[in-house]
Parts: C-alpha cells; structure tokens; sequence
C-alpha cells in the first residue's frame, strides 16, 4: 500500500478555503468521536467522506491513521503565521564599560 503525500492546493479564494477547512474539521470531529468511544469501525458515510478527501482504501487503516491523514491533507490550507523577529539592542552591563 502506497503511502498518500497531500499536494499543495492552487491558490483559493478565502471563502472557499474555509469551506473546505470546515468539511475537514467535520470529518475531523467524527473520527474523534469514533476514537474517543473507542470504536474501530468506520461508517459508510464517513468512509465516502474520506474517499472524496482522496483517501484511497479507509477501510484498511486504523481511526488513529484515518485522523492523521486527515490532518496532513489539512495542512496545505491553514494559515501561515510569519513571526518576525526585532532585534533587541545588548544592554551593556558596567563590566563592558571598562577601558
């Protein structure tokens, strides 16, 4: 079994990147849901779910694999915070202002 690597999606409008956000979080929430029961098998629906995803076979993964897949197919779409950093300027102690 191949190993699934998400592309990078084109360019999309905000709208539609968080429609697309909210159908992963749904699909998200229900695999938790199903983690967090304990339940091991999928649903038909949710597993139509993940095949529209573009997960190939979910019936041959764990939930716990189903959710990290998910999550690799969520990346591409969420927000990228670029932190820039300021320089701050070294406080000069009284030992650097000896001769």
């Amino acid at each position: 079994m191949a190993e699934q690597t998400p592309t990078a999606p084109a360019p999309i409008g905000h709208e539609e990147r968080r429609n697309n956000l909210r159908r992963l979080d749904d699909v998200l929430e229900a695999l938790e849901q199903l983690n967090l029961h304990d339940q091991t098998e999928l649903t038909d629906s949710l597993a139509r779910r993940l095949v529209e995803l573009g997960v190939k076979q979910p019936y041959d993964f764990t939930i716990t694999q189903l959710i990290e897949k998910v999550w690799g197919i969520q990346q591409p779409f969420l927000v990228k915070v670029v932190v820039e950093r300021r320089r701050r300027r070294r406080r000069r102690m009284p030992i650097d202002l000896l001769p």
